[in-house]
């Protein structure tokens, strides 16, 4: 049985704070810390959608608003973008 979570996060209060420079690259490790306390886990792994949607407007204004799908996998949880 294939678990699914769906989730909203709003993660521009966060990136307030970050360097305007390498805002992007910030929200990766956010996204990741936020997830693993979520998740209760550290097997998380993001996929190439959800990165290429963080990377899309360059590093400097990242999308701050996400909608993603997580699924887990036996004992690893994947992150995509909600459709």
């Amino acid at each position: 049985m294939v678990e699914e979570k769906y989730l909203i996060l709003n993660l521009k209060k966060l990136l307030v704070r970050k360097q305007n420079w390498r805002r992007s690259e910030s929200l990766v490790l956010i996204l990741k810390r936020i997830l693993k306390r979520h998740l209760k886990t550290d097997k998380i792994k993001i996929s190439t959608t959800l990165n290429n949607l963080i990377w899309k407007r360059g590093i400097k204004r990242p999308k701050t608003k996400i909608k993603v799908k997580v699924v887990k996998e036996g004992e690893k949880y994947k992150v995509d973008v909600a459709s």
